[in-house]
């Protein structure tokens, strides 16, 4: 009775344990963000202003709907490299489109209504992503190389559109619109660029949840293609879509950029990539796929925007910037290899807590 009693309880133990791990795991990006949200607030007074939280927001919106197309594509077990210069062409696209030139200055009398350009804008990020997706799956190309390909041209576009130099808009109709703020309380109100990237994590958690497309997304990236093919899943056309949304996501955030400065230009989506792929897997999406979701991905952007509005609370220099996202991006990936348990003496170290 003693040893049976005995091997209960270390069962009892175990599985609280793993039930730890599994909250902590899943806890573990809002409980950072919680963490650095607080301290902040207290090292940093200036920081507890409406305004100063509203920049957060507004700071966080374009890089959170690029970071959750992104998430689509990881989630299948692929990367889109592509997605800062889809952000710099489709603002550019859209700003020559409105000004109605591409020489740098101010506005002209020969462009097209703000609404239309803007959907031009968005669907040449739609078809960009579609046909990259296409590139991928029926040419069997490397996506690391098409997206890294279609980011040297989609820049390459816009610099040469632009000449180097920004095409200034004014904001009018829809470009203003989407730059607006809905008030709430006092001095406090809700940036329109948030309440849009908002809309967009709700579509897409929707999606990837509660439709057949997601659960496909998954399994793609959980059990493989082969094996996914196998199953009935149309593994292509799944596959080239994704690549259309992360195309589409990252035109929208685009369109948002130009129209908050005023301006397209070819830096306007400068690191997105390298923010939108460590948002993702800081926020529990894995590089291989198959796990996640977009709300990790949300917390994922303001852990990195948090950290980098505090450097300004707290005057680190501006410089430093670069490095702090360099260790973000080198701690995410190194998150990620630790939750896929691929170090040795940590799965070890596991295997003796569970005997």
């Amino acid at each position: 009775m003693a040893a049976e009693s005995g091997v209960e309880s270390r069962g009892q133990s175990t599985n609280l344990l793993g039930t730890l791990r599994r909250v902590i795991a899943g806890l573990g990006p809002f409980l950072v963000f919680l963490f650095l949200f607080v301290l902040l607030l207290i090292l940093s007074p200036a920081f507890r202003s409406p305004t100063s939280l509203g920049l957060l927001l507004l700071e966080s919106a374009a890089i959170a709907i690029v970071a959750c197309g992104q998430t689509f594509v990881i989630m299948i077990g692929g990367i889109d490299l592509s997605v800062e210069a889809m952000v710099s062409f489709s603002g550019v696209t859209a700003a020559i489109l409105i000004a109605g030139s591409n020489i740098a200055g101010g506005q002209v009398a020969n462009g097209i209504p703000a609404i239309y350009a803007v959907l031009i804008a968005v669907s040449a990020g739609l078809l960009i992503g579609l046909f990259q997706g296409m590139l991928i799956t029926l040419f069997r190309m490397n996506p690391l190389i098409v997206t890294l390909g279609f980011r040297s041209i989609l820049l390459g576009i816009s610099l040469v559109w632009t000449n180097g130099a920004g095409i200034n808009i004014v904001r009018e109709g829809i470009t203003d619109t989407i730059t607006s703020r809905i008030p709430l309380v006092g001095d406090w109100n809700l940036p329109m660029p948030f309440v849009i990237a908002l809309t967009i994590y709700a579509i897409s958690w929707v999606i990837l949840r509660h439709m057949r497309f997601g659960r496909y997304a998954y399994a793609i990236g959980g059990n493989g293609e082969e094996a996914s093919r196998l199953s009935g899943i149309n593994v292509n056309r799944i596959k080239i879509m994704i690549y259309g949304i992360s195309g589409l996501l990252a035109a929208i955030a685009g369109v948002l950029v130009m129209s908050r400065l005023r301006s397209g230009a070819y830096q306007n989506g400068t690191n997105m990539t390298l923010i939108s792929v460590a948002a993702v897997v800081i926020g529990g999406t894995p590089l291989t796929g198959g796990k996640g979701g977009v709300w990790g991905t949300m917390i994922g952007v303001f852990i990195i925007r948090i950290v980098e509005q505090g450097m300004v609370y707290l005057s680190v220099p501006s410089n430093a910037k670069e490095i702090v996202v360099g260790v973000i991006i080198v701690l995410a990936v190194l998150l990620d290899v630790i939750r896929q348990g691929e170090i040795t003496w940590l799965r070890l170290g596991k295997r003796r807590v569970e005997t």
